[in-house]
């Protein structure tokens, strides 16, 4: 949502939050005072965590409506749609998952066959000046595209 990195939220239904545990339980722990719901006292409050960054998601979220992102998002879906395949088949490789809404957002790992990943990656900025992920999971390599608005 073009907030600053850390400032997520985790919204979850309540016949589910007994499942949810953070990775870290800090204040809220055998709260003195405790809320009612375990699920809050345990994710509410990260001791000296700085909250700065969740100030900002009220603006974001007016961004995000003033600007249709629903629809750039789309848009940008559709574009990975049309294109990933067409990528795969120039580098001889296959889709890794289905080119469905529930598999793409606006970003997807692209399987190439190379055991240079830095040298790839190098390359492509230098001679093209293009900037993307280069990377080896596993024993395989990808590169991963993305379309913004």
């Amino acid at each position: 949502m073009l907030t600053p990195k850390g400032s997520l939220f985790l919204y979850v239904s309540k016949s589910f939050q007994n499942q949810f545990d953070p990775l870290i339980i800090s204040w809220g722990f055998d709260a003195e005072f405790p809320s009612g719901s375990q699920y809050q006292d345990y994710h509410q409050y990260q001791g000296t965590r700085d909250y700065s960054a969740f100030l900002t998601i009220p603006k974001a979220l007016q961004f995000y409506k003033d600007h249709d992102w629903e629809t750039k998002k789309t848009s940008c879906r559709d574009l990975l749609k049309h294109y990933y395949p067409i990528v795969t088949n120039e580098l001889g490789t296959k889709p890794i998952y289905p080119l469905t809404d529930q598999f793409l957002g606006q970003i997807c790992s692209v399987p190439i066959d190379t055991s240079g990943t830095v040298t790839l990656h190098d390359l492509l900025y230098e001679k093209y000046k293009i900037e993307i992920p280069v990377f080896k999971l596993n024993d395989s390599s990808y590169m991963r595209i993305s379309f913004q608005p």
